[in-house]
C-alpha cells in the first residue's frame, strides 16, 4: 500500500535521480563525541575521506540511525521520544542540519524508529514497536509524517526496513529468539507483503542490519555467525550476498566488532563501523570485495550507523579524477562533450575556485548547488554547435 501524496511544496517533491549517474557525497553517522558521558548520540556528516566533519543535530537527547533521502537533500533519523523515559520517534532535517521536523507522534508505550526513504522519494518506511522487543511491524508515512499506515506485519519482529531500488521488495532483519534479542535473521517480502523469503539465517546467530546495493543486486549485512570456521571468535563481521540470498560471503575477518555496512552510491565501496566492541568503534571504508582501505574517524567511544549520500550527477562520459592537489577542495571531476581534455577540465575547476567561485569563468556558465556542506558544480558552454559540460564536487576547506 503506497501513500498518496501531492507535491504541495519543495519538501514534498523529492525525487530519485533521473539517471544512474551520481556523485559519492557525504557520509552521515551517529556519534557520542559531543557528550562528556558518551551516552547521548548526535548526527554528523563528513566527506568520504573523513575530512570536513560537521555536527548536524544538537538535541540533548539521542539522535541516531541517519538515512539520506534519494536526492541527497534531507536526512531521516531516530530521536528519543520527547518527555519520555524510553522509546523513540522519527524525525527529518535538511542536509545541513536545518529545518528539523518531528515526523511521528506515537502513543505511550509504543515507538516509531528506523525511518527509511522509499526509493522514488514518495514516502518513508519505519518500524513501529510495542512495549516489548517482540511486538513490531513495518509502517509507511508521507514525507512530513502524514497518513501513517501499517504496511504489513512480519513473522518476527522487524528491524531496519528498506525498500529495494526497483520498489518491488522490502528488506529487513527480524528477531527470532523467543526471549531477548540474541537470534536474528534477514528476510524480504514483496511490496504488498506477499512472497516472504528467508535470505540469511544461521540458527542462534545475530544476522542483522541489511542494506541494498544501489543497483539492487546485492545485500550487505552484519552477522556473528561462524560458517565453516571463518569466525571462530563469533564476533560481528560484515557480509555480502545476492539479492535473493545466494552466495553469502564474509568480507571482514578479524577480532574486531564490524557492523552496520552502508554502500557508496556508485556501489564500489562500503562504509561500516569497526571497533573492539558494540559501544566503541570508528567508521571505516573498504571495497565491495572486502579490501580494507582506510579509517575515516578516530574517537575513543562510538561512531556508528554510517549512511552515504547520493548526489545526483549530470550525464557525462569521462571521469577525470580529483583536482585537489593544492587543497582547493575539488573532487571527482567529470566531463562531457568534444574538444576538451580531462587536464583542461581539472584546470577549469581549479580556476573556478581561484576566481572566487563566480557564475561565469572562461565562457562557462557555472551553477553550484549546496548539498549540506558539499557543492555540486555544473559548468556549461555552448560554442557554435559544440557543447561542453564539466561537473565536479566542491568542499570548501578551512580558511577558504
Amino acid at each position: 500500500m503506497r501513500a498518496l501524496l501531492s507535491c504541495a511544496g519543495a519538501w514534498l517533491c523529492l525525487a530519485a535521480p533521473a539517471s544512474a549517474d551520481v556523485f559519492n557525497g557525504r557520509i552521515a553517522f551517529s556519534s557520542v563525541r559531543t557528550d562528556p558521558q558518551a551516552k547521548s548520540f548526535d548526527i554528523f556528516s563528513m566527506n568520504p575521506d573523513g575530512s570536513g566533519v560537521r555536527r548536524l543535530t544538537t538535541n540533548p537527547e539521542v539522535d541516531r540511525q541517519p538515512d539520506w533521502s534519494p536526492d541527497g537533500t534531507a536526512i531521516a533519523y531516530t530521536i528519543d521520544k520527547p518527555n519520555a523515559t524510553k522509546n523513540y520517534e522519527a524525525a527529518r532535517m535538511a542536509a545541513n542540519g536545518t529545518d528539523v521536523r518531528r515526523l511521528t507522534t506515537t502513543v505511550t508505550d509504543q515507538a516509531s524508529s528506523q525511518p527509511s526513504w522509499l526509493r522514488d522519494g514518495s514516502g518513508i518506511l519505519f518500524r513501529r514497536s510495542g512495549p516489548n522487543t517482540h511486538t513490531a511491524s513495518i509502517w509507511q508515512m508521507g514525507l512530513l509524517g502524514q497518513n501513517p499506515v501499517l504496511r504489513f506485519t512480519t513473522p518476527g519482529s522487524p528491524l531496519y526496513p528498506s525498500m529495494s531500488p526497483n520498489s518491488n521488495r522490502v528488506l529487513y532483519a527480524a528477531i527470532l529468539s523467543p526471549v531477548g534479542d540474541t537470534d536474528r535473521g534477514i528476510f524480504a517480502q514483496n511490496a504488498d507483503g506477499s512472497g516472504l523469503t528467508t535470505l540469511f539465517d544461521v540458527a542462534g546467530a545475530y544476522d542483522s542490519a541489511p542494506a541494498w546495493s544501489p543497483d539492487g543486486t546485492r545485500i550487505a549485512f552484519e552477522s556473528n555467525a561462524d560458517v565453516g570456521g571463518a569466525n571462530s571468535e563469533r564476533d560481528m563481521e560484515v557480509w555480502v550476498m545476492g539479492a535473493d540470498g545466494s552466495a553469502p560471503a564474509q568480507l571482514t575477518r578479524n577480532a574486531a566488532h564490524d557492523e552496520g555496512p552502508a554502500w557508496s552510491p556508485d556501489g564500489k565501496l562500503l562504509a561500516y563501523t569497526s571497533g573492539p566492541d558494540a559501544t566503541h568503534g570508528d567508521i571505516r571504508v573498504m571495497t565491495a570485495a572486502g579490501r580494507d582501505l582506510r579509517g575515516l574517524t578516530t574517537y575513543a567511544a562510538a561512531d556508528e550507523s554510517p549512511d552515504w549520500q547520493a548526489i545526483p550527477a549530470p550525464r557525462t562520459d569521462r571521469r577525470c579524477g580529483d583536482a585537489d592537489r593544492s587543497g582547493n577542495g575539488v573532487y571527482d571531476v567529470r566531463l562531457a562533450g568534444a574538444g576538451v581534455t580531462c587536464r583542461q577540465a581539472r584546470g577549469l575547476a581549479r580556476r573556478w575556485v581561484k576566481a572566487g567561485r563566480p557564475r561565469r569563468v572562461r565562457g562557462y556558465a557555472a551553477v553550484a548547488t549546496d548539498f549540506g556542506g558539499t557543492r555540486r558544480v555544473e559548468m556549461r558552454r555552448s560554442d557554435g554547435g559544440r557543447r561542453t559540460l564539466v561537473a565536479f564536487l566542491y568542499q570548501r576547506s578551512a580558511g577558504r
